[in-house]
């Protein structure tokens, strides 16, 4: 349940659904997440055991000064979709390997053919058709079966809301199919967080919603006849903070004379560009080999901090990053961002705007952020191998997938944590 926090189970717990699985289950509360807090990188950790510089995917979409090219999609420049991008063995591998059928629901980086029954997450692009697009990141029956009566159909000008679809896919999938490893991505209330707010009613009444979805996975599990024999996870990936301000580092970079724009206002080059990962942002040099730039980079850098001091918390350099938080990649520095301060990429004409817009809304909640700030997501369990009645107040997002593991019992290796005391 992306953008799932640990607060959320106060509301949850008087819900009809939640609030029996925390009566019977085990709850780890305030589970630490990877850096960057976003969507991709976290969900490639959940099921890999291991940090971004290890499996690799960094963010939600790769880097790019021009989002148009090469593969614009309805919601941005190429994002990580393909389970290709993974550089390490995954929980899905291992199941596939001990001959499990395996599915996946909006599971993001899981596009293709791995999983035995993919609806992958991806979204349309501009480039060619949309079904030639589906039929590429998701398995043939799931096309025969769902496209034209769910996603086919999607209105996806108009809605972001894919648990309209999906949800009713992932039921019918259980009942179906009975994977032995079942991975599903609930999107709505990460959504409902960035266009109204961190809290408030428009929150309970999406988890009112998420009530409702684990409710109608429980009993498609039941209908299957699959229930008692079913070990059940609720995650959360990341919490959310309150946007203040938006930060557009790339119009200083360009004053600095580090990006040079035609009269047409496209980038004509570059030596370092701003690509922001909402609350922290990754700095990316078009020759990061050349060290005499990459200390003029830093030293503009500093500059901004100083004159922009409210706006820019701490810069990592790419070795501070990588030891401290496991992260690395295609960038020289990650800067994060002060209190309430998203990062923008556009080269505007303002460097600081007071609301963040995106798909014709106004954003007010956003992630990104370093794990040490904001609300913690949970990790719920419950099921035959699960012990009753157990609170854990905090965990690692890095002990998820041992735990996974030893849920599916299954073998995997080079897992960086270890598997929560939930077990009977």
């Amino acid at each position: 349940m992306d953008s799932l926090q640990t607060t959320d189970l106060r509301y949850l717990k008087t819900k009809p659904n939640f609030s029996k699985i925390l009566e019977k289950g085990a709850v780890v509360q305030n589970v630490r997440e990877i850096y960057p807090t976003l969507t991709y990188p976290i969900h490639t950790s959940i099921i890999t055991g291991v940090h971004p510089n290890k499996h690799g995917i960094t963010h939600n979409q790769m880097p790019s000064i021009e989002p148009e090219n090469p593969n614009w999609s309805i919601m941005g420049s190429d994002w990580y979709w393909y389970s290709d991008y993974i550089k390490v063995p995954t929980l899905m591998d291992v199941a596939n390997e001990a001959s499990l059928v395996t599915a996946s629901v909006m599971w993001p980086v899981m596009a293709g053919k791995k999983p035995t029954h993919n609806l992958a997450e991806i979204w349309p692009n501009r480039h060619e058709p949309m079904k030639t697009t589906f039929e590429r990141a998701c398995t043939e029956e799931v096309m025969a079966l769902y496209y034209d009566k769910y996603f086919g159909t999607f209105n996806w000008t108009e809605k972001i809301d894919a648990d309209s679809y999906a949800i009713p896919i992932a039921v019918d999938m259980i009942q179906r199919f009975n994977p032995d490893l079942m991975l599903i991505h609930s999107v709505c209330l990460d959504h409902e967080r960035h266009v109204s707010g961190v809290e408030g009613p428009k929150i309970d009444a999406c988890l009112n919603r998420i009530d409702d979805i684990v409710g109608e996975i429980i009993e498609a599990s039941q209908m299957a006849g699959s229930f008692d024999q079913t070990n059940f996870v609720l995650l959360g990936d990341h919490g959310q903070l309150t946007i203040q301000k938006v930060f557009l580092l790339n119009v200083l970079l360009k004053e600095k004379g580090l990006i040079q724009t035609g009269a047409d206002g496209k980038v004509t080059r570059y030596d370092a560009y701003s690509f922001s990962a909402g609350f922290s942002t990754h700095i990316i040099l078009n020759n990061p080999e050349d060290e005499v730039m990459k200390e003029k980079v830093y030293s503009v850098l500093l500059e901004i901090q100083r004159d922009y001091e409210p706006y820019i918390g701490r810069i990592f350099n790419e070795c501070e990053v990588d030891v401290e938080e496991g992260l690395s990649g295609d960038f020289s520095f990650v800067i994060e961002s002060g209190d309430g301060v998203i990062f923008d990429n556009e080269l505007g004409d303002c460097a600081i705007l007071e609301v963040k817009i995106a798909n014709n809304e106004v954003y007010k909640g956003m992630h990104g952020h370093h794990p040490s700030k904001g609300h913690k997501p949970p990790f719920i369990a419950f099921g035959p191998d699960v012990k009753s009645d157990v609170v854990i107040n905090s965990g690692d997002l890095l002990d998820i997938c041992p735990t996974l593991v030893k849920l599916l019992d299954v073998q995997m290796d080079n897992l960086e944590g270890n598997p929560f005391l939930i077990f009977k």
